[in-house]
């Protein structure tokens, strides 16, 4: 795998942040249509409580890991860099367990006596899961910007971006055709964050199988020169 100019990462990086914010935008339209400003409010109290949670579960680690990993494979220690990343990795899943299971447990108290939506408990629950995978998924970014291998993260949040609104609009619609509750479609909306972080893990690891199997080949060729 070839790595990234500074100028061709930073354009994939600009496009996927753009791509993003485009479709989170088109994303509220269809979504305020289905939902009402009442459930958009609740939509929006899980997002919120769901993003300070992972804020803290990764905050400063993806930019350390990079830092960490570009050092040591320039300075050619490929093992020592192998051994921040599985750290990192281990670290991502114990954060992604304790936050997760923290976030569902709160959800009902979070609800009822801090946003004063009891409604919102559905949603803040339906949302949860996708604090399992997201902290591993900004380690594997980390690591691929310290390796200069800048598309898998920027393809990762675009394919994040697209499930989250296909499947958010998705559920809603199909959850108050088939009779269910305003609350019910806000947690359907709300699921689309797990799906996009589902897509956006797929990314990360296809493309870390193909590094993988180019640094073997590329271990291979060293040994046999």
């Amino acid at each position: 795998m070839k790595k990234d100019s500074l100028i061709k990462g930073t354009l994939i990086l600009t496009f996927a942040a753009f791509t993003a914010r485009i479709l989170g935008v088109f994303q509220r339209v269809p979504l305020k249509h289905l939902l009402g400003d009442a459930g958009m409010a609740t939509y929006g109290i899980a997002y919120n409580i769901y993003s300070v949670l992972l804020l803290v579960a990764t905050l400063g680690i993806p930019s350390a890991i990079s830092k960490l990993v570009s050092e040591q494979t320039a300075l050619g220690r490929f093992e020592n860099a192998q051994k921040i990343f599985r750290a990192a990795v281990y670290f991502s899943l114990a954060a992604g367990i304790a936050v997760t299971v923290f976030l569902w447990l709160i959800a009902d108290v979070y609800a009822v006596r801090i946003s004063k939506d009891a409604e919102a408990a559905l949603s803040i629950r339906a949302l949860a899961p996708a604090l399992l995978v997201f902290p591993l998924i900004a380690i594997l970014r980390g690591y691929f910007q310290g390796r200069q291998m800048m598309t898998a993260g920027g393809l990762s949040q675009i394919v994040e971006q697209i499930l989250r609104v296909v499947t958010a609009v998705a559920l809603a619609y199909f959850l108050l055709a088939w009779g269910f509750s305003r609350e019910w479609a806000a947690a359907g909306a709300s699921f689309g964050g797990v799906a996009g972080s589902v897509g956006a893990l797929a990314v990360m690891l296809y493309f870390l199988g193909k590094l993988r199997r180019y640094d073997q080949q590329a271990f291979s060729a060293g040994q046999n020169a």
